[in-house]
């Protein structure tokens, strides 16, 4: 297979060699055409990423600001820190929930006093009572030596005192149940009050965020610009902070432009390498690709899309976090006849090469049966050996015309560099070579498109 390094190689060689010729033999410059393996490849960027990954979020609390974040890559152990948030509004908050925890401290302690006061000041009430009566009751022995006025006026005392009493009781079991719902009041408003001081405070203790397990941390993207998550920025809840992916299974991650996101396909086979693991390489096939497209910055119109490829097998298990370089194979087709397409003039609206021969050159009509951005498959009109022009010559140097008939031109239609082949290295099925036997493919190379055979001549 002719790499695409030879092809720059070349076209620099070229440029070069123009630049030193004169203007009349400008037009002699070939390219030899030989029978290789045709490639459409595309590369592209892409990072690796776990397929299973364990996210440490941002809680559930607003405003929160990054104060410490752990090194991006960093290996953790399960418990370490790996972020603390700080918010200021959850700090304001605990003291003022302390100061209102021991005011309502403070206003219990104050009430439970004042209700014994007030205890201690009835029950006092009810013995003087008490006292008074056995008073008169003593008193009642002398009423046979009292005037009929006099008896009843001290029987109206006693009764008056036996009412007084009955009151004070009543009065003292009403203060007791007063006492016990004002007390439970004030009970009920410093649980409340420590129920808000204990949730306050677990809220900030979220904020401390540690490690589940043991692995590489990789930092979250951040909201606000273009790179990763970095100290001193307001993250949202459920932000992802930290990730610790599984190394156990990874897969790639392309962010593809437009012009790249419509090449690609389902199914399409990738090799890829990686800058910090030099001599890996690793093989998959793209699984997902995402229909919403988003741009890197507010103020940009260049989109990019989302292309999830897996990785199959390799030589070792690249780590998530890497970058990858993504070679897509959206064609492939072995040896067979593909030359430059800056070699294939399209002219009243057939293609056609310049063979050289002698010093002139035969205008001759080809079949492109698959073609990329810089190469195109021959089905007729060359079959390998000859030296066609890269530069359209003058009209003057063309010494004859060959055409293709009207079947050989007709048989099939060119196919673009989108499409996809049914099996990884190996021939597609639109262009499959027919080799029946050894001679006749010395005699003459054919190729198979569909239920036609198209000979090379």
């Amino acid at each position: 297979m002719i790499s695409s390094q030879r092809y720059l190689l070349f076209f620099l060689l070229m440029s070069l060699l123009l630049a030193c010729t004169n203007t009349t033999g400008q037009y002699d410059l070939t390219y030899p055409v030989v029978r290789m393996d045709f490639s459409d490849e595309l590369v592209l960027e892409g990072s690796v990423e776990a397929t299973n990954s364990t996210f440490i979020n941002c809680p559930d609390v607003y405003n929160s600001k990054i104060i410490y974040l752990v090194e991006d890559g960093a290996w953790v152990e399960a418990g370490d820190t790996v972020c603390i948030l700080e918010n200021q509004q959850l700090v304001n908050q605990l003291e003022t929930v302390k100061r209102l925890c021991e005011l309502y401290q403070a206003e219990y302690n104050k009430g439970v006093a004042d209700l014994e006061l007030d205890y201690a000041l009835l029950q006092a009430q009810v013995k003087n009572n008490e006292t008074q009566m056995a008073i008169s009751s003593l008193d009642s022995l002398q009423l046979k030596y009292y005037t009929e006025n006099q008896r009843k006026i001290a029987e109206i005392r006693l009764e008056m005192a036996r009412i007084e009493s009955r009151k004070l009781k009543k009065k003292l079991s009403a203060l007791e149940t007063i006492q016990r719902s004002e007390l439970r009041k004030m009970e009920l408003q410093i649980t409340q009050s420590q129920t808000l001081l204990e949730s306050t405070q677990a809220s900030l203790d979220e904020l401390i965020l540690k490690a589940p397990k043991a692995g590489m941390a990789i930092r979250g993207d951040s909201d606000i610009s273009d790179g990763k998550i970095q100290e001193g920025e307001e993250v949202y809840p459920q932000t992802p902070l930290v990730i610790i992916p599984d190394s156990g299974q990874v897969r790639i991650k392309i962010q593809a432009t437009e012009a790249a996101y419509k090449r690609l396909a389902l199914g399409q086979k990738v090799e890829y390498t990686f800058d910090a693991m030099p001599g890996n390489f690793a093989y998959g096939s793209i699984v997902m690709k995402s229909p919403r497209g988003y741009t890197m910055s507010r103020n940009s119109r260049v989109k990019f899309f989302d292309v999830l490829a897996s990785v199959d097998s390799g030589l070792q298990t690249p780590t998530a976090g890497l970058s990858a370089n993504c070679r897509v194979f959206l064609n492939y087709l072995p040896d067979t006849v593909a030359v430059p397409i800056v070699s294939v003039f399209q002219e009243d609206s057939i293609n056609v090469v310049y063979i050289k021969k002698g010093s002139g050159f035969i205008r001759q009509e080809v079949s492109v049966a698959l073609q990329s951005s810089k190469e195109a498959v021959i089905a007729c009109g060359l079959r390998g050996g000859e030296d066609i022009a890269m530069l359209q010559p003058l009209r003057s140097k063309v010494k004859d015309e060959v055409f293709l008939d009207y079947e050989q031109r007709n048989r099939f239609k060119t196919v673009k560099n989108d499409s996809l082949p049914a099996d990884f290295l190996e021939v597609p099925q639109h262009i499959v070579p027919r080799r029946d036997s050894p001679e006749q493919m010395e005699e003459e190379p054919t190729f198979q498109f569909q239920d036609h055979i198209i000979i090379v001549r």
